[in-house]
């Protein structure tokens, strides 16, 4: 079930902003495409002027043979002679349920590489948290050892990388923020040519022959009979309601993907500034580790513990947990990782004590009984400089 949330649902380690980029975008795009397909049945795609000796059976071949042919000439009165000459323009009211389909495949995309690479640089955020939450219903000893545990796991993870996996979820972020773009640009050229060749003209190009529209409202489209051996040439002006129901959903496309565009670029910038910058991404952290009992740390201790111990990947994951699960949560991890990196630092004074050779210092030596011998530094030191060192063989 948590793995079916993380590809189809708003993981825990996705804010609300990649929510809708990789979720509710792809469910809106995916319910137009189906919509789209579904339209051709329900409605009446396409309208032709069928000469009056028609039959029943003839108009709706003819209205069948121009809906699936998509070529039609241009939507003028013309001789009948200069049909085949005339260049038809290609309508791609029949590819609309797969262009509808790639854009929901590349909403989803980004999402799909961060689901496949995140396990490398962390845990199972889904799995821990929902322990964790349940560890709040038990008693404080069971409470206390699975949260020392978790923190003991992540801070042993923290140990190989502490800033892959920011730059990992910044790059999915950019990828969104390209796609949107491109997205748009897609959107703005060929559904709305006004608009692109208004823009277009004040940059200095020339949209007219760039934009080739996509649909087609009315044409005349032009077909052959073959009847007694004899083939009958036939040209019927067509309009195509469709059309005008694929431009209204696309034009709301345009607006959701313009909207969508401006959060998700906000929220990138303001992610690199709360990942990259101390006075940003500070403050939460040491309001965690200050809100434990006891003394309170130095503001250089938890410096350290930020920048030396969490690194950016630890913010983010907190974060994460901070806001798609529970404050308190993220709080008592965040203390337990403070313990950690206290063990941690304690472990390096020892080690730097025992080989640095202060006087007035204890060095820790084995005994032969397994114990350790506590012995003090300036009876190490005290022997005669002037003996003449051993010569290594």
């Amino acid at each position: 079930m948590p793995g079916l949330r993380a590809w189809f649902g708003r993981g825990l380690d996705q804010d609300y902003v990649d929510s809708i980029n990789s979720f509710w975008t792809v469910l809106l795009l995916a319910l137009c495409s189906v919509g789209s397909f579904a339209l051709r049945f329900i409605t009446t795609p396409i309208s032709c002027w069928c000469p009056a000796q028609f039959e029943a059976s003839q108009t709706s071949y003819t209205k069948e043979s121009c809906f699936m042919k998509g070529l039609y000439h241009e939507a003028s009165i013309r001789d009948d002679s200069d049909n085949g000459n005339r260049e038809p323009v290609a309508s791609y009211h029949l590819w609309i349920p797969l262009i509808l389909f790639f854009q929901a495949l590349a909403f989803k995309l980004p999402n799909i590489i961060w689901n496949s690479t995140k396990h490398l640089f962390t845990f199972n955020m889904e799995e821990t948290v929902e322990s964790l939450k349940s560890a709040q219903m038990t008693n404080a000893e069971n409470r206390q050892v699975m949260f020392s545990d978790a923190a003991r796991v992540f801070g042993s993870l923290l140990r190989r990388n502490r800033i892959l996996l920011a730059l990992l979820y910044l790059i999915v972020k950019l990828l969104s923020c390209v796609n949107l773009i491109a997205q748009f640009i897609f959107l703005t050229t060929y559904f709305r040519q006004n608009l692109a060749i208004r823009v277009g003209s004040y940059a200095g190009f020339d949209m007219d022959s760039i934009i080739n529209p996509l649909l087609v409202k009315d044409g005349h489209c032009y077909f052959k009979i073959y009847q007694f051996q004899r083939v009958h040439s036939y040209t019927v002006q067509c309009t195509l309601p469709i059309t005008e129901i694929y431009e209204k959903m696309f034009t709301f496309l345009w607006y959701w993907v313009f909207f969508l565009a401006v959060i998700t670029i906000l929220n990138l910038v303001l992610w690199a500034g709360y990942l990259f910058l101390p006075f940003l991404r500070d403050g939460r952290i040491a309001a965690h580790v200050n809100a434990a009992k006891g003394s309170r740390p130095d503001e250089l201790s938890i410096t350290r513990f930020i920048s030396g111990f969490l690194g950016m990947d630890g913010v983010l994951v907190l974060s994460m947990i901070s806001w798609n699960s529970s404050e308190l949560v993220s709080a008592k991890l965040t203390q337990h990782l403070y313990q950690v990196f206290r063990e941690k630092e304690e472990e390096l004074d020892a080690h730097r004590d025992l080989y640095t050779g202060e006087p007035g210092t204890e060095a820790l030596l084995p005994a032969a009984s397994g114990t350790n011998a506590a012995l003090p530094m300036t009876e190490l030191t005290s022997a005669d400089p002037n003996l003449e060192k051993m010569p290594i063989l």
